[in-house]
């Protein structure tokens, strides 16, 4: 394969081609001739010919990340323009045994107030930013989340803990207090 370079800015571009030429010369033993650079009528023509395809390259990239950003990636896709969404609350701390004893005093109390409980108990042992709002992490759809917590949220009972769960931030207790299932 030769190895050679058009450089857009014409000032360097001979100068960068020579580089590079050399350096593919001495690297595959043979010759490489230059490639001279672009002028700036030339740029300026690549330019508006590519005008019409840019909006449509970016939407295809950003498409191709969210695919490939979600967990499931097309489980995830259909997900966001499905309707499926929960909303919850979590608690997360670093030492499984803490996450054990909040989970078994939260269980312990009364259940009619569990969600002002457990807005509490966020705010005062959670590691996690959403603290400072009682550990509620608003309303989300199904890929928004890493695997295990998306997993017990959208499969998990509506009112009731869910946890310790082990993610690769620490250990979730989770409270799902309103969960809409995909339309049929």
């Amino acid at each position: 394969a030769v190895a050679s370079m058009a450089c857009i800015a014409p000032q360097t571009g001979a100068l960068v081609s020579r580089r590079v030429s050399a350096r593919a010369s001495r690297a595959i033993g043979r010759r490489v001739a230059p490639v001279r650079a672009l002028g700036a009528g030339e740029v300026a023509q690549i330019a508006d010919s590519l005008e019409d395809v840019i909006p449509q390259v970016a939407v295809a990239l950003s498409v191709g990340a969210i695919l490939y950003a979600s967990a499931g990636s097309l489980k995830g896709f259909a997900a966001l323009l499905g309707g499926e969404e929960a909303t919850a609350s979590h608690i997360l701390v670093k030492d499984p045994t803490l996450a054990q004893s909040l989970l078994e005093r939260l269980q312990d109390g009364p259940q009619d107030n569990l969600e002002d409980r457990f807005a509490r108990e966020a705010g005062k042992y959670s590691e996690c930013p959403s603290k400072s709002k009682g550990g509620s992490l608003g309303t989300f759809k199904p890929g928004q989340m890493v695997k295990e917590f998306n997993d017990a949220v959208f499969q998990g009972p509506v009112g009731t803990i869910q946890g310790p769960v082990k993610t690769q931030f620490g250990w979730h207790l989770i409270l799902v207090t309103d969960r809409k299932e995909k339309e049929a």
